[in-house]
């Protein structure tokens, strides 16, 4: 499902943020995006926010309840527990689940928690648990876009990569769009397929992962230490594919060295 921002024109009453006669479609793919939040997204497509120009839309087979929007901030619930939140969801987008419990358990599994988590006290969660259990309503819910609007922040590094592998599965395997809203792209090259940096409410820079080695990418966001690093090797006289993963990196290291 996609996202498609058709010349608009808007400036949220909410924070500053703007979008400047902007067209982009956000496609299944899984999308990396920096210099805007994903909190302006929302708000056009969930508060019908009216646009002094242009339109966003979700495609024709897409609906809003489709939206799994994942923030940094803290999620308001309606129930105290994450099994009665969906319950309670359930029942509210009428979606006839004949087992929610086992569903609810697939679905916590899913992010890599204990199923013991369905009965904790949304108030005594920690707030990486809290985060984990917006991404558990997603999934239950079934989603087909995933939002995250610097979702990645205060998650430890395990949290992160075992994320990054469920969104990755979720896009390949299940054909869910992902957009990532973030300024860490070196935390997410190697699952993204596009790239899109707003500046001042307009898009400078689009392209696709085969861009990551683009210096005019760099011109607006920061350099992955791995890309600096083999732009160092090259001054020095080593050739290399652009590599994104540094363990595959070390290896062609070792591999140049062992041929001379």
């Amino acid at each position: 499902m996609e996202i498609i921002i058709d010349n608009v024109k808007y400036t949220s009453s909410i924070q500053n943020e703007s979008l400047n006669n902007v067209s982009y479609t956000f496609n299944n793919g899984i999308t990396f995006c920096s210099g805007l939040r994903g909190s302006i997204i929302k708000e056009l497509l969930f508060l019908e926010k009216e646009t002094s120009n242009g339109y966003i839309y979700l495609d024709k087979k897409g609906y809003r309840s489709d939206i799994a929007y994942l923030s940094n901030k803290q999620c308001e619930f309606n129930k105290d527990n994450l099994l009665d939140e969906l319950i309670y969801l359930s029942n509210l987008y009428s979606l006839n689940t004949i087992n929610i419990k086992e569903k609810a358990i697939k679905a916590v599994k899913m992010v890599n928690l204990n199923s013991k988590m369905l009965y904790k006290s949304f108030n005594i969660m920690s707030n990486v648990e809290l985060k984990l259990s917006q991404l558990v309503i997603s999934l239950f819910l079934n989603a087909k876009i995933f939002i995250l609007d610097n979702f990645e922040k205060n998650f430890t590094y395990k949290n992160v990569e075992y994320i990054k592998k469920l969104l990755y599965k979720l896009n390949k395997s299940y054909n869910k769009s992902v957009i990532i809203f973030s300024n860490n792209i070196e935390l997410f090259m190697n699952i993204i397929d596009n790239i899109i940096i707003f500046k001042n409410g307009k898009i400078v820079y689009r392209g696709d992962k085969s861009n990551l080695y683009d210096n005019n990418l760099y011109k607006y966001i920061d350099k992955p230490d791995i890309i600096q690093f083999v732009n160092y090797l090259e001054l020095k006289g080593h050739k290399f594919d652009n590599y994104i993963d540094l363990k595959e990196l070390l290896k062609a290291i070792y591999r140049d060295v062992e041929n001379k």
